[in-house]
């Protein structure tokens, strides 16, 4: 079983994906990494496993170059040929939860995609116009104010002509390699294009039809553990090993979020 590991990268220290990496470095296991073009390009290496550093975009968080730097992610992934059966997508923040063999034999479901209840006020990310794209908006909220007030102004609603019930969950997800012609077809990509926040729309969107009627905690439905209540999100260091230790080779695949690469040797160390 292949698996391509999607990478969404950003800054100028790559410790973090470097020890994945290494970690994970196996002939079945191969790269795919986008790196935030403001940054400088890391220096990656493995022995077995193929890297493969794809055309880089500027990204800017909340807007939609999450997105489209998630597709081409996806579409070098598909166009590459190789046979992979899954697919998974992670930031240069994520470390395993997994032993590599674990890793390896646990996943049997199609996908793993979180998915939240349905509010409609999530569905303003998408029918709202968002001209940000090329913003720094993380730091100016009151632009998103404005914007959303704007809009709400002139009763904008770009989702008015589609046939569309926009869904949400955690951007982060773990699926069959099956989806990614579903994904990469979708015809009305256009709903995306100056949005808030779509990231964590954008395959829950397209692959709704595979919501499941009952939810769980969306991050697990992913597997990944991401702590929302201390942090935004939380971010794991060495006090919280003996934690992370506990749910090696449980239902999480990745943690996030993690700026300390030893993090992944003490956590494996006797786990």
């Amino acid at each position: 079983m292949r698996h391509a590991i999607m990478v969404l990268g950003y800054g100028n220290d790559a410790r973090v994906l470097q020890k994945v990496i290494n970690y994970f470095d196996d002939s079945e296991i191969d790269f795919y990494i986008h790196w935030d073009l403001k940054y400088n390009l890391p220096k990656l290496k493995s022995y077995q496993s193929q890297i493969v550093f794809i055309p880089r975009i500027k990204v800017y968080w909340g807007t939609s170059t999450s997105v489209y730097a998630e597709q081409k992610l996806l579409k070098s992934v598909w166009n590459s040929k190789r046979e992979y059966e899954y697919v998974h997508l992670i930031s240069s923040t994520d470390i395993p939860l997994m032993t590599k063999q674990y890793f390896k034999e646990y996943f049997k479901k199609d996908l793993y995609l979180g998915f939240s209840p349905l509010n409609k006020k999530d569905s303003q990310r998408l029918s709202f116009y968002y001209p940000i794209d090329q913003l720094d908006i993380r730091e100016h909220q009151k632009i998103i104010h404005f914007i959303k007030a704007l809009n709400i102004m002139f009763h904008i609603n770009r989702l008015k002509n589609h046939d569309i019930v926009p869904m949400k969950g955690p951007n982060w997800f773990s699926i069959r390699s099956i989806f990614l012609p579903i994904i990469l077809d979708y015809n009305k990509m256009d709903i995306f294009k100056h949005s808030f926040l779509s990231d964590e729309m954008y395959i829950q969107t397209i692959l709704g039809m595979y919501r499941p009627k009952q939810l769980k905690n969306d991050n697990e439905m992913a597997a990944r553990y991401i702590d929302w209540q201390r942090g935004k999100p939380y971010i794991f260091n060495k006090k919280d090993v003996v934690e992370l230790k506990q749910l090696v080779n449980t239902k999480y695949a990745f943690t996030r979020k993690v700026k300390d690469p030893t993090l992944i040797d003490e956590i494996f160390n006797n786990s």
